[in-house]
């Protein structure tokens, strides 16, 4: 039972924006798979926040000069994590959509040499993973991205044998707007991974979290447990399906853009 508990808390941490919220007109929005990467990187010897501070700022002009539009990109630092996450830094990138990536991608390899190299002195990156993101509620902030992305909450899940997409994606639904009703102020976002994990990743989707603050994440959390939301969360989206303890990391916003 403590098991299960923890597991709800932790998926249940992901909640969206405004009680009451309708949003039918959205629904297209919220159910289009966005481009999504992310780069897990480690600070070369002497170098560290402010020096990619520094760098990000010159890799935004590049961007601006090749009126890149349609990407938006966060870095997270890890703020509850064990071991397994062994890296300083994770750059989380989305683009408009599929051709928007290609494009994007084209382009920074042919032009992009020399903020690749200023990235490269700074930052040892391992690892590169893709994924397409599918919304289930959109933060108020939409049209510029959700700039207010404080925090972000990050949890694998395995589906169980008998679930299908579309009952996934209808307990979910039921499960955010519950939320979004009961005045929880954070957004939440469905994974799958695409490129980089091979057959090896361990599970079939993430589910995020994403706050503007630590007092959102706390508010979320007292409101699941105390609460007892998750009792009607497990009404609403049952057994079909099985996730770890959430990683938590502080979020900065590097490049905004309307991706939906």
């Amino acid at each position: 039972m403590s098991r299960l508990i923890i597991t709800i808390l932790s998926a249940g941490i992901l909640a969206l924006v405004s009680a009451g919220q309708v949003q039918a007109q959205d629904d297209d929005r919220l159910a289009k798979f966005v481009p999504t990467e992310l780069w897990a990187c480690n600070y070369t010897e002497g170098h560290g926040a402010s020096d990619l501070d520094a760098v990000a700022g010159k890799w935004n002009a590049y961007m601006d000069e090749s009126k890149a539009d349609n990407y938006a990109a966060w870095t997270l630092t890890p703020q509850y994590f064990t071991d397994e996450q062994d890296f300083d830094v994770l750059w989380l990138g989305a683009w408009k959509d599929g051709n928007a990536m290609g494009k994007g991608r084209d382009n920074y390899h042919a032009t992009g040499g020399a903020i690749m190299a200023e990235f490269g002195k700074i930052l040892d990156c391992n690892g590169h993973l893709g994924f397409v993101s599918r919304a289930y509620k959109l933060p108020p902030d939409n049209d510029a991205g959700p700039q207010g992305a404080g925090v972000m909450t990050f949890t694998n899940c395995s589906i169980k044998e008998g679930a299908t997409y579309d009952t996934v994606v209808a307990g979910l639904s039921a499960w955010a707007k519950l939320l979004g009703d009961n005045g929880s102020k954070s957004g939440m976002y469905q994974w799958w991974p695409t490129y980089g994990g091979g057959g090896e990743s361990g599970f079939d989707f993430k589910l995020l979290g994403v706050h503007p603050n630590h007092a959102s994440l706390g508010a979320d959390l007292e409101m699941v447990g105390n609460g007892g939301l998750w009792r009607e969360r497990m009404e609403l989206v049952g057994d079909q399906f099985d996730c770890d303890v959430s990683r938590v990391y502080d979020g900065k916003l590097r490049r905004a853009a309307k991706l939906r």
